[in-house]
């Protein structure tokens, strides 16, 4: 039997059933990372509030969530879909609009990169700019 992509996880920490809507996390076994279920943030804010929003989240019995890498990110993209660009059975209330990432662009340390999972596409914008955030937690930690 294979391993599922997604494993719902509720408030209290525990797995979920498959048909469960009151997810507030969601892990991904393959990677050993654990999401939030929705955004940490209610609105558009600057990367470093995103980065800042993650890092003092207490949700599912963990306090060490942080914002994610792009690779991380990445993970999230469901090639299948568009508006929202990942699997909504797992995660809610997703914007069509750019998620952070704590990996800063190569050419310049203002800039960062960024899911839009409106189509699913990767790019890098300025660190000020507005945007959400999801967080994740990482095994072994």
């Amino acid at each position: 039997m294979s391993q599922p992509k997604y494993i719902k996880i509720g408030a209290d920490g525990q797995q979920l059933p498959d048909d469960a809507t009151d997810q507030v996390a969601v892990l991904l076994p393959a990677h050993g990372l654990m999401f939030t279920a929705t955004s940490v943030v209610e609105s558009d804010v600057s990367q470093e509030k995103c980065e800042a929003a993650c890092k003092a989240l207490t949700l599912a019995g963990f306090a060490d969530w942080d914002l994610p890498t792009i690779d991380e990110l990445q993970l999230l993209v469901d090639r299948t879909r568009y508006s929202p660009a990942i699997d909504t059975d797992f995660f809610h209330d997703i914007q069509n609009d750019w998620y952070w990432s704590k990996t800063p662009a190569a050419w310049s340390s203002a800039s960062a990169w960024f899911v839009s999972f409106y189509y699913g596409n990767v790019s890098s914008y300025r660190r000020n700019g507005s945007g959400f955030a999801l967080a994740v937690r990482r095994a072994g930690q």
